[in-house]
């Protein structure tokens, strides 16, 4: 026998093997997509949840609880302390006390990091200006309010002794606003020559002013060793300070400023594209590529106009 006869077909088995291969196909073909289909969600809109990624406010959403949830991920209200009124003092009173109170997260959080720089209060009125408090939450909460007494001088009770001691005479020197002190002026305190003055005036200009003068250490404008000796000859006044309207502001105003990167600057660029003007500068804890840190440094260069 030929061996060509056991690779040869007749028309009719060519067919049937054609026939085969297009059956074996098509199924393995239709199995594919019915497992495809399978997998796929159902299109019903009302499962799907919409993150507070989001300028949209809910029709059950107050301001009160969208100031609660500035940088928290957790979108549960069990968790939410029930409110209480006690006595405390803002100076050792711990964060879930505060929420407990009725502070909000973000001014809760404030606190803690104003008195973690070495911050007291000792008034109504200091408490008052720490940023993201609300002063009508202090006015409810007056009589529950005890502040620290500020350690007075105490004259020597021995008088003989008192007037053997020659009095200490008094460093009388100036002090300057960093917002408003013009070079000329900052030159005359001993230790800043003409270099530093415009080093500190030009980041007055990106910061658009100061809030602290411990930012001259920070920013690093100056030693923290010229800081100690000058502290007592330097001032801030907040409300000099030019702020950038967040609603307007291109992506140059941005990071001309020290406290934004390229990255925060993009985001907030990006997030006001998407869901327009921002009603307020703490809604920037909406976007969540920016860090708590970070929000906290540059809400208060940031304006609503």
């Amino acid at each position: 026998m030929d061996y060509k006869d056991f690779f040869s077909f007749t028309k009719q088995e060519r067919r049937g093997i054609v026939v085969f291969l297009i059956s074996v196909t098509s199924i393995v073909f239709i199995g594919k997509i019915w497992q495809r289909q399978s997998a796929l969600p159902p299109e019903i809109l009302s499962d799907y949840y919409f993150g507070p990624d989001s300028t949209a406010k809910d029709e059950n959403q107050n301001d009160e609880q969208t100031d609660t949830d500035l940088w928290d991920n957790t979108d549960s209200k069990s968790n939410v302390l029930p409110k209480q009124k006690f006595s405390f003092d803002p100076n050792v009173v711990s964060l879930d006390s505060l929420l407990m109170l009725g502070f909000s997260k973000y001014g809760a959080k404030s606190l803690l990091n104003y008195r973690s720089k070495g911050g007291r209060i000792f008034n109504d009125d200091k408490f008052k200006s720490i940023y993201g408090i609300d002063s009508n939450i202090i006015n409810s909460l007056r009589q529950f309010i005890y502040y620290p007494q500020k350690k007075l001088y105490q004259p020597f009770k021995n008088e003989d002794v008192a007037n053997n001691l020659k009095p200490k005479e008094e460093n009388i020197f100036q002090i300057f606003d960093l917002n408003s002190a013009d070079s000329s002026q900052l030159v005359t305190i001993k230790g800043i020559g003409p270099f530093t003055a415009a080093k500190i005036i030009n980041f007055r200009k990106r910061t658009g002013g100061f809030l602290l003068k411990e930012q001259l250490v920070e920013l690093n404008i100056i030693k923290d060793s010229l800081f100690r000796e000058i502290s007592p000859q330097l001032k801030t006044n907040p409300e000099l300070i030019k702020k950038i309207n967040i609603n307007a502001a291109d992506y140059k105003s941005f990071v001309t400023h020290p406290y934004f990167s390229s990255e925060t600057a993009n985001a907030i660029l990006k997030y006001r594209k998407q869901h327009g003007n921002f009603t307020e500068t703490k809604h920037i804890s909406r976007i969540r590529s920016i860090r708590e840190e970070t929000g906290m440094k540059i809400i208060p260069y940031l304006s609503v106009e």
